[in-house]
């Protein structure tokens, strides 16, 4: 049996571990590397232990849903010996994936120049959030910022107010999703080209194509995008529409007319149906404000589920809203056991997304719980770089290698 991928993660937060977290899920050893002072902020920044004894750092969910399967490690970059560990480490791994911004990689020595010099071999993604040149290329940004100069922001929201932002920060899963396929393209150039290769994944550049309605739209036709809430540019009905209940609501899309005439049948047609506005595509599209408020008078006499069950059983696109406890007890999701059930020290058995995709034989399995702080310093640096006992102890006491966060507030 070949060995497994080894993946070194030097990510924070949620695009470069949720990328890793894919490739570890089928199969690869990843290591995720964070500094002793300075922990994955997703852990929650700040997060000291508590007189009880309890390490809130260790219950983050964000952290644990994006860092299973993993290996952990604490170790300090910015001391001479921490750096070369780091390096000792990277001459045995096969890929490299960080988003620490380009100044400080070139700072601590550890830009692909460097690294390539220790392993010839070294597939090495950086996630920048511009790219690594132009003039924006040492801005920072997260999620937000990304979707906003991707256009994205520009066209979310409803007609005649502000751009909304995304509250979900979307650029970061997609992100995630660029990095795990820029991974697999690396080694296979790597083995096409005998030798390693550096890629450089912008944040902004990836989220450019999920807004290629607009930009066509201005290159094409001329004519800016704006704002059109929850509406289709030609599809109606189209949108999200009260249900009995409080707060409940269903998403309704048709998107021809012989989905139109399976709505109305489903309906039991009644007389505002028999518009003849109501027709065609276009006299839908037309008197959108009527047929919505026709809809959602209808809609709000029912419940989401039922309105969603009776739609797709006509053959309509449709699908309840569900809140966060909604999807937690979906019988649909329940079904297919997607929501995995996972033990961590620290923090207790809770539910976390499962594996997408799904592959048959040979499913992929939770083989490790996302990592405590430093858990795994004695497997990554005895057993992988054979550091004998008292020195890996020598390493922990000049905090070079860390098992638990060192705080500024308890390091006076």
């Amino acid at each position: 049996m070949s060995k497994p991928l080894r993946v070194v993660d030097l990510t924070n937060g949620w695009a470069g571990p949720l990328g890793t977290c894919l490739l570890a899920d089928f199969g690869a050893e990843v290591i995720k590397v964070e500094s002793p002072s300075h922990m994955d902020w997703w852990r929650g920044a700040g997060l000291q232990g508590t007189t009880d004894g309890s390490k809130p750092y260790e219950q983050s969910p964000t952290f644990n849903t994006v860092n299973r399967n993993k290996y952990g490690i604490a170790l300090e970059l910015t001391h001479p010996r921490g750096r070369a560990l780091f390096k000792e480490l990277i001459r045995v791994s096969d890929v490299l994936v960080a988003n620490y911004p380009l100044r400080s990689l070139r700072k601590l020595g550890i830009d692909y120049q460097a690294l390539s010099a220790v392993n010839p071999q070294l597939v090495m993604v950086t996630l920048p959030a511009f790219g690594s040149t132009g003039p924006d290329s040492e801005y920072v940004g997260f999620g937000c910022t990304t979707e906003a100069m991707a256009g994205i922001t520009g066209v979310s929201g409803y007609e005649d107010n502000q751009p909304q932002m995304l509250s979900n920060a979307i650029g970061d899963p997609g992100t995630a999703l660029n990095n795990c396929f820029a991974v697999l393209v690396g080694l296979f150039e790597q083995e096409r080209r005998g030798q390693g290769v550096s890629i450089d994944l912008s944040h902004v550049e990836g989220l450019l194509p999920m807004n290629a309605e607009a930009l066509l739209e201005y290159t094409l036709n001329g004519r800016v995008q704006g704002q059109r809430g929850n509406r289709h540019p030609t599809m109606a009905p189209h949108g999200s529409y009260p249900c009995a209940g409080d707060d409940e609501w269903v998403v309704i899309t048709s998107a021809s007319d012989i989905q139109w005439e399976r709505f109305c049948q489903a309906l039991g047609n009644p007389a505002w149906t028999r518009d003849k506005r109501f027709a065609t595509e276009a006299g839908r599209k037309a008197a959108e404000d009527e047929l919505d408020s026709h809809i959602s008078t209808w809609t709000k006499e029912h419940e989401h589920h039922e309105v969603m069950e009776l739609l797709q059983t006509a053959g309509v696109a449709a699908g309840a809203v569900l809140s966060g406890p909604e999807i937690l007890s979906d019988a649909h999701l329940a079904a297919r056991e997607f929501l995995l059930a996972i033990d961590k020290a620290e923090a207790g058995m809770h539910l976390y997304p499962g594996f997408v995709p799904r592959f048959d034989p040979d499913p992929s399995a939770v083989r490790l719980p996302p990592p405590c702080f430093g858990e795994h310093n004695a497997y990554v640096f005895g057993t992988l770089l054979g550091l004998p006992t008292a020195e890996i102890e020598v390493l922990a006491k000049e905090r070079i290698i860390s098992a638990e966060p060192i705080f500024p507030a308890l390091s006076r």
